[in-house]
């Protein structure tokens, strides 16, 4: 049994896991290929196709192949390449060392500076026709969830409370702290100078939770 991250969903059902594996190993099959390589009938193959086509882990092409119907093949989607393992954190926090040493670690801080200023204006095109800032927050908090974000909202008399419980960066913010002191410097370009950050998910807290005052003075 591979341990991927979804992989939970066919513990019940080994036999669609070697489905996907004979997809990954060999690419788009038929419902023939299935049934030789697995021996089972056809009918049990489509039980079993039919599953992973209503989780978006496969889809099918169709292919020529003379004179009658076409043959249908099976691939897998870009959903079911989640399932196996990436490196791509390992990587991108080796890329940036590379940078850090080679060009300085002003080049880190200017990279991180850039992101934040592309992410803040795409933020503020995005809630430039709400009017309140209880509106722009709740848009924003939408936008996050949008993106993936677990995100939690509420409010006192005296503050709005935004806790981001996960991070896409977070190996990285925890090796280069810039991206966590931009962020922070986002939320005070879109919310006002008197913006905190009670916790950050890189220190080792449950949440990165940012407090936004009600009356929030011009900058």
């Amino acid at each position: 049994m591979l341990f991927l991250p979804m992989w939970s969903v066919f513990n019940e059902n080994p036999t669609r896991e070697k489905i996907i594996l004979l997809l990954k190993r060999k690419g788009p099959m038929s419902i023939g290929d299935f049934s030789r390589e697995l021996n089972i009938t056809s009918m049990g193959i489509r039980q079993h196709l039919l599953s992973l086509e209503k989780r978006g882990l496969i889809d099918y092409l169709t292919k020529r192949q003379g004179i009658g119907r076409p043959a249908f093949l099976y691939k897998l989607t870009d959903k079911a390449d989640e399932l196996f393992p990436k490196a791509y954190d390992d990587f991108i926090i080796n890329v940036f060392k590379d940078i850090e040493k080679n060009e300085g670690r002003d080049k880190i801080d200017s990279i991180f500076k850039w992101r934040k200023n592309r992410l803040l204006k795409d933020i503020k095109e995005a809630l430039s026709h709400k009017k309140t800032l209880e509106d722009k927050i709740v848009e924003f908090k939408d936008l996050l969830s949008l993106k993936g974000y677990f995100v939690e909202l509420s409010e006192t008399n005296n503050h709005y409370s935004l806790k981001q419980f996960n991070c896409p960066i977070y190996k990285l913010a925890s090796e280069f702290k810039e991206a966590c002191r931009y962020e922070l410097q986002m939320y005070k370009d879109l919310f006002g100078k008197d913006v905190n950050r009670e916790e950050c998910l890189s220190d080792g807290n449950p949440s990165c939770t940012y407090l936004i005052p009600r009356a929030v003075p011009k900058n």
